[in-house]
């Protein structure tokens, strides 16, 4: 394990930024659970609850009744669109993982700079400081290309 972070002007980061780090990508922003259920369906692009509860219970042992109500509230937070067949809806990602990461990032990013400001933004550049020339040139592409997007 490394030693703590430290802002530019030498001081430690507060442990809040630093727990940033270690949080698994998809888990920042959903649960676990919601996290596995996305994943399972970007991969198969659609299923009904009981196909991810199937699917999700080759490693867990999880209730019907809660994949369905996780599954809900994926669709009322717009990160899943549903369709009804018959009595059963089949449920598909309204995003794909690529623009799923993208807005949180965007989200993450605004609410880190409005929350610390200028600290925050040391903080960034600082991480840049580190980046090679062309990784560097990628990521201004990749920021001209999300600031022309509408927010």
């Amino acid at each position: 394990m490394t030693g703590p972070r430290r802002t530019p002007s030498g001081t430690e980061a507060p442990s809040s930024l630093r727990r940033l780090r270690r949080i698994g990508t998809e888990e920042r922003f959903l649960g676990p659970l919601e996290a596995a259920v996305m994943d399972r369906l970007w991969k198969r692009g659609a299923a009904t609850v009981r196909e991810i509860v199937d699917d999700i219970g080759r490693s867990r042992s999880l209730a019907y009744t809660t994949v369905m109500t996780i599954m809900s509230r994926l669709h009322e937070k717009g990160l899943l669109q549903r369709d009804r067949t018959g009595k059963t809806y089949v449920y598909r990602p309204a995003v794909s993982r690529e623009e799923h990461r993208e807005r949180l990032s965007r989200e993450l990013v605004r609410g880190l700079v409005d929350e610390f400001g200028d600290v925050a933004l040391a903080h960034f550049a600082a991480e840049l400081d580190g980046v090679d020339g062309p990784h560097r040139a990628a990521l201004r592409r990749i920021a001209k290309e999300s600031g022309d997007a509408p927010r």
